[in-house]
């Protein structure tokens, strides 16, 4: 079971505000970190665009990261606290290629979750906010709660970024896990992709 996040003054739930994501997220391709991140989202509203990591903590926005910059879309990475510690150098990798189509949002709830419920180091007084500031991330913002965060994710929408958005959240009981099929979360998501046109040797597509 959940225990209560370290945050305070905070209501925002993860699941709630997922599904404030997916509303208007609309055909834009979302990367889920691990855990609960990934459960959510596939009970919140599973699709193809959905890329759900498993396993691979630390890494929701490199990968999305690398999405970014290999579409024109707009491409979303739904984070976590815990793992975006683990590799703060991808916050330094956006701040330095800069990618305008990339919104990371960071669900925080100041603690390892799974592992035991441990403060991560934002309940210390680490400022992932003040980290992508200082990375050269030009739009930054931290929400509390659900008016909030619509608000800014429907403004990160309508400009250009890369945005970083710190999400304050309060843990809550976590849902069943979601199917576990990394093979066809990768065939579903490419598929959603348009086919590059390739030439063939004799001129013709």
């Amino acid at each position: 079971s959940a225990s209560p996040s370290c945050s305070t003054g905070v209501s925002l739930l993860r699941f709630e505000a997922t599904k404030v994501i997916l509303r208007h997220a609309g055909e834009r391709p979302i990367v889920s970190n691990l855990g609960p991140t990934t459960d959510e989202l596939w009970h919140a509203g599973h699709r193809d665009r959905n890329f759900y990591t498993y396993g691979s903590m630390g890494l929701c926005s490199s990968i999305a990261l690398g999405m970014a910059l290999s579409t024109s879309e707009q491409v979303i990475s739904l984070d976590g606290d815990g793992s975006l510690l683990m590799n703060l150098g991808a916050i330094a990798s956006i701040g330095r290629e800069q990618p305008k189509n990339l919104i990371v949002v960071v669900w925080d709830n100041e603690e390892w979750g799974q592992t035991g419920h441990q403060p991560s180091h934002t309940a210390k007084g680490t400022d992932l906010v003040q980290v992508a500031r200082s990375c050269g991330i030009p739009h930054t913002a931290t929400v509390r709660d659900l008016e909030a965060l619509e608000e800014v994710f429907c403004a990160a929408l309508r400009q250009e970024g890369p945005w970083f958005i710190v999400a304050k959240i309060q843990e809550a009981e976590y849902l069943p896990v979601a199917p576990i099929e990394p093979e066809m979360t990768l065939y579903r998501f490419r598929n959603s992709f348009p086919r590059p046109v390739t030439s063939s040797p004799g001129g013709r597509t």
